[in-house]
């Protein structure tokens, strides 16, 4: 409950500013500044929570995030998304919970590595079975060229890079 209200103020905060950003006024050109310089800061502490329950496995906050309107895949300054957090962290509810609202597995960070790369980077292989097991592309490369098979190699055995090739 604790949590649901924090959200539900940080969205009212947020909507007023846009609110007060689009109604006319008489602002100065740098109180407008400030508005939107507010806004925007206001925009990023959401998401930091958004993340922070991807991480600590809050399957309820995101839940609440998602109910309220937040973009599943929204991503953070590196690109990463919550279910690549979540991955990351070896938060297998929320993984299962964001697959099940619809966030996009096949989604690449600012390196190309997508939610699937992470769980083997991380040795999570029971989220990688999951996620080898969607609609992705598993021969995707990322921009250092290696694919997940080839993280599987590099980082764990071939069991693990037969899981990435086969699904089994």
């Amino acid at each position: 409950m604790r949590n649901l209200l924090i959200i539900v103020a940080l969205l009212l905060s947020f909507t007023s500013s846009v609110y007060a950003q689009n109604t006319p006024s008489t602002q100065t050109p740098s109180t407008q500044v400030e508005t939107q310089h507010s806004a925007k800061t206001q925009y990023d502490s959401l998401f930091a929570y958004y993340f922070a329950a991807a991480r600590t496995n809050d399957t309820a906050v995101i839940e609440q995030f998602v109910d309220a309107g937040i973009p599943i895949d929204s991503y953070n300054n590196k690109g990463y998304t919550a279910l690549m957090i979540a991955t990351y962290h070896g938060n297998k509810n929320t993984v299962n919970t964001l697959l099940h609202l619809g966030a996009n597995a096949c989604m690449e960070d600012n390196r190309g590595n997508t939610a699937l790369m992470a769980a083997i980077f991380r040795g999570e292989f029971s989220i990688a079975k999951t996620l080898v097991s969607l609609d992705c592309d598993n021969a995707h490369q990322n921009k250092a060229g290696q694919t997940a098979e080839q993280f599987a190699q590099t980082f764990w055995s071939t069991k693990s890079a037969r899981l990435v090739s086969t699904g089994k």
